[in-house]
C-alpha cells in the first residue's frame, strides 16, 4: 500500500475488516499512513497497552547484558542489551559502499541490511531473503520477485526499484557488491511492477549456481534506497560515452552519507535499526516492522517479527585485547574475542564465558570455512616441479599437527583431511552430506598424511625414486645427484604467527625424512612480490579458499594456480612457479597408478562455469577434485571456522540448536564464522535459538 496522508487514512480499511488484518500488516499500514513515530504510538493503543509498553532504549555504555528496565504489560521488552564487541568506532562514520567510507565495514552491514539471498547448506540451494523467488528463461532473461513484507527503517516500502537501483550502480561501478569484486553478469535491468524486475544474463549459459553466489549471496546486502542513491542509477542509464561513465563513477565514489544512524541518510532494512552512535559504542534497537524471511522455514512456528525481540544491541569498540579482556571480566560486554592467555580464559570460563555456541564438533567442522591457510608448491622448480615429489611431501607432512596446537583448535580449525581443492565446507554438500562424509567419488581420492599416524614413508620413498631421486645416506639427492634443499618462505610472526609455527613443524617432518628444509620468514610484500615471481623457492605460504557457500568452481580457481587466466591469457607473474595448463593425471578416478592422461585444467574449470544438470555437475566436480588430488599445486593446511572466534557470556544469554541438530545460524549462511559472531543475527531466526538467559 502506498503512503497516505492522515486525511485519507479513514478510507483505507473498514472497521469490520480491521480485526482480520494481521498485527504485522497493521503495523505497516500505520507506519505508512502516519509515519514511524505516530505509527508506533497508534499500535501501542491497538495492543491494549499504553506508552509505557514502548521499550526504553539503553544508550549508556557499560550497562552490560544484565541491565534491565521496567517491563510493560505487553511483556515484549526485557530491557536487556546484548553488548557486542566490534573493531570500528561509529564516530564520524560515513557510508558509501563504493567510496572511502571511514569507520564503516561489513560488520555494520550484517546488522543493518538483509541480503538478497542466502545459502541453505542442507538442501545445497539458494534461499531468498529480500528476493522471494526468481525464474530463468531459456532466452537468458531472469525475473526477480521481491518480498512485499520489507520496509526501510524510515518507514518506506522496500520495492523492486530499490533493487534495480543497486543493480544499475553495480553496472556503473563494474563491481556487483563492493568487497567481493564480481563483475556484473547482467544487463537491461527493468522494473516490471512494484515488486518485480527483470534483466538479461550477459552469458545465458552461465551456471545458475555461480550467478546466484556472486550476485545474490556473496555480501549481497541491499542498501540502495531509491530516493538516496537513485540519481547514480539514472547516471548509468543516461551515460552514452566512456567519459560520461567515468564522470558518473567519480561522482558516485565521492558521495558520502552521514550520520549513519540517521534513517533519512542511511535507512536500514534488517531486524536491527541503528539509532545512535557515540565515540566507542553504536546503539541498535529491534525494528518492530521487520518480518523475517525465515518465517516460512519448516522450523518456524509462524511469523517471526521484530517486535518479538526482547533485547537491544550495542556494539562496543575496545582497541586492544587487554581492554577487551577487562570488559569481559567486568561484565561490560557479552560477546568478544577470547583472550589468548590460558589463565585469562580459565578465569572467564568460571564466570560463565565460553564459545558462542555449544554445537557438537561433527555438526560444524566440515562446513564452516570462511578463509584458510596453505602452502604453494612451486610447479616450475627442478625439485617440486615433479608431481611425484609434491605427492611425497603430502605423504610425509601430516596437516593436523600443523595447527592443532592453536587454542580452541578442536572447534575452530578444520584440517584438510582429503586434498580435493575445494575444502570440506564444499565436500559435504557435494559428496553425500554430513552423515555420509566422505562418500562417493570423494572416498576414492588418494589419501595423504592427515595425522602423524598417517605418515607413509614407504609410499613417499616409492614416489621419489620413481622421479629419479635417491637416498644413499640420510639425505635425499635429486636426479643430478645434488643434495635436496627445500626453500620454504613463510609469513613473519607479526603477519601470521600460525604460519611461521606450522612452517617450522612441517620442516621437522621433512628434515626427519631426509628432505632438508630451510624456513625463511618474509614480509608479505616481499614474499608475494619479488620472492614469488623469482621462482627461487619450493614452498611458499599463501591463503586459499573463500566464502563457505561459494560453488566448487570458485574454490578450484583459488586452489589451482595456473600460468594462464580462465580466458587463456598468459599471466607473466606466474611463469616461474605456477602449474602448466596441461598436466598428466592417472585415470580412472581413484587409481593413482592408472594410465596417465593429458588434461587441460583451464578447459575443465571453464566447463564448470556453464549450466548443466546436477548429476553432470557432481561428476565434473569429482573429476576436477581428482585432478587436484593428483597434481597438488598447493598443500591446503586448514580451514577457518567453528565456534572459537567469539565467546559469549552464557550467564546472561542462552542459545541452543533446534531439535533436528540443524541450528539455522549455521544452516543458512548469513554469517561468516570466524569473522563475525552470529549472536545478533539470530534475531532473524526467532528467539527460540538465541535470547536472554531465563527469557524463554
Amino acid at each position: 500500500m502506498d503512503s497516505q496522508s492522515s486525511a485519507e487514512s479513514d478510507k483505507w480499511i473498514s472497521d469490520d475488516e480491521w480485526e482480520a488484518v494481521s498485527p504485522q500488516t497493521r503495523r505497516r499500514l500505520l507506519r505508512n499512513a502516519f509515519g514511524a513515530t505516530a505509527g508506533a504510538a497508534a499500535l501501542a493503543g491497538c495492543s491494549s497497552g499504553g506508552n509505557e509498553d514502548t521499550p526504553t532504549p539503553l544508550e549508556n555504555e557499560g550497562g552490560g547484558g544484565g541491565s534491565t528496565t521496567t517491563d510493560g504489560e505487553s511483556g515484549q521488552s526485557s530491557g536487556q542489551t546484548l553488548d557486542h564487541i566490534i573493531s570500528l568506532a561509529p564516530t564520524n562514520a560515513r557510508f558509501n559502499p563504493y567510496g572511502n567510507a571511514a569507520n564503516f565495514s561489513f560488520r555494520w552491514y550484517w546488522a543493518m541490511f538483509d541480503q538478497l539471498a542466502v545459502h541453505d547448506k542442507v538442501s545445497n540451494k539458494t534461499k531468498g531473503m529480500v528476493i522471494e523467488d526468481w525464474e530463468y528463461a531459456d532466452s537468458g532473461q531472469v525475473a526477480w520477485n521481491i518480498r512485499d513484507t520489507y520496509t526501510w527503517h524510515n518507514g518506506d516500502d522496500l520495492t523492486a526499484e530499490d533493487v534495480a537501483t543497486q543493480l544499475k550502480i553495480g553496472q556503473l561501478m563494474q563491481t556487483v557488491h563492493k568487497g567481493y569484486g564480481a563483475q556484473p553478469l547482467y544487463e537491461n535491468v527493468e522494473t516490471t511492477g512494484k515488486y518485480e524486475l527483470t534483466f538479461d544474463l550477459v552469458e545465458p549459459d552461465i551456471s545458475r549456481e555461480i550467478f546466484e553466489f556472486g550476485h545474490m549471496k556473496r555480501r549481497a546486502w541491499l542498501w540502495a534506497h531509491r530516493d538516496i542513491w537513485g540519481q547514480y542509477a539514472e547516471m548509468f542509464d543516461d551515460a552514452t560515452t566512456e567519459s560520461e561513465r567515468t564522470a558518473a563513477q567519480q561522482e558516485m565514489m565521492q558521495a558520502v552519507q552521514q550520520d549513519v544512524w540517521d534513517n533519512a541518510n542511511v535507512p536500514g532494512n534488517s531486524v536491527w535499526e541503528f539509532v545512535s552512535g557515540e565515540e566507542n559504542v553504536a546503539h541498535f534497537e529491534p525494528y518492530d516492522d521487520y518480518v523475517s524471511p525465515f518465517s516460512d522455514a519448516e522450523w518456524s512456528n509462524g511469523e517471526i517479527t521484530g517486535d518479538m525481540i526482547d533485547y537491544s544491541l550495542d556494539w562496543h569498540r575496545y582497541p586492544n585485547q587487554q581492554q577487551r579482556t577487562k570488559a569481559m571480566q567486568e561484565g561490560v560486554i557479552d560477546v568478544s574475542y577470547p583472550p589468548e592467555s590460558q589463565s585469562a580464559r580459565d578465569q572467564l570460563k568460571e564466570n560463565g564465558w565460553g564459545p558462542a555456541d555449544s554445537l557438537s564438533e561433527d555438526q560444524i567442522t566440515p562446513q564452516m570455512r570462511s578463509g584458510a591457510m596453505g602452502v604453494l608448491l612451486n610447479c616450475q622448480s627442478d625439485i617440486t616441479g615433479d608431481p611425484r615429489v609434491r605427492k611425497a611431501i603430502h605423504h610425509i607432512v601430516p596437516r593436523k599437527p600443523l595447527v592443532e596446537w592453536v587454542p580452541d583448535y578442536g572447534t575452530y580449525w578444520v584440517e584438510d583431511r582429503i586434498p580435493s581443492g575445494i575444502g570440506q565446507d564444499k565436500e559435504v554438500p557435494w559428496f553425500g552430506g554430513n552423515a555420509n562424509w566422505p562418500s562417493g567419488d570423494l572416498a576414492s581420492l588418494e589419501r595423504y598424511a592427515h595425522t602423524e599416524s598417517d605418515v607413509d614413508e614407504q609410499r613417499a620413498t616409492e614416489l621419489l625414486e620413481a622421479a629419479g631421486f635417491s637416498k644413499p645416506g640420510n639425505r635425499w639427492k635429486d636426479p643430478n645427484g645434488e643434495n635436496v634443499t627445500l626453500r620454504f618462505y613463510t609469513a613473519t610472526s607479526d603477519e601470521e604467527p600460525m604460519a611461521l609455527r606450522f612452517a617450522q613443524i612441517a620442516k621437522s617432518y621433512l628434515d626427519s625424512f631426509g628432505l632438508q628444509t630451510e624456513v625463511t620468514a618474509q614480509e608479505a610484500t616481499i614474499r608475494a612480490g619479488k620472492t614469488m615471481e623469482s621462482g627461487d623457492w619450493e614452498l611458499l605460504f599463501d591463503n586459499w579458499g573463500g566464502a563457505k557457500s561459494g560453488p566448487p568452481f570458485l574454490g578450484f580457481t583459488n586452489s589451482f594456480r595456473v600460468q594462464e587466466s580462465l580466458s587463456g591469457q598468459p599471466l607473466p607473474s606466474n611463469d616461474s612457479w605456477a602449474m602448466d595448463r596441461v598436466v598428466e593425471v592417472p585415470y580412472p578416478i581413484g587409481d593413482p597408478t592408472g594410465d596417465l592422461r593429458e588434461v587441460d585444467v583451464i578447459d575443465k574449470l571453464n566447463e564448470l562455469r556453464t549450466q548443466m544438470s546436477e548429476e553432470e555437475r557432481k561428476q565434473k566436480v569429482a573429476e576436477v577434485s581428482w585432478i587436484f588430488n593428483q597434481s597438488l599445486p598447493m598443500m591446503l593446511i586448514n580451514e577457518e571456522g567453528g565456534t572459537g572466534g567469539y565467546w559469549l557470556n552464557h550467564d546472561n544469554w542462552a542459545t541452543k540448536p533446534p531439535n533436528d541438530n540443524l541450528n539455522p545460524a549455521y544452516r543458512y549462511e548469513i554469517v561468516e564464522i570466524g569473522q563475525y559472531s552470529y549472536c545478533q543475527y539470530m534475531a532473524k531466526m526467532g528467539t527460540e535459538y538465541f535470547h536472554p538467559a531465563g527469557g524463554q
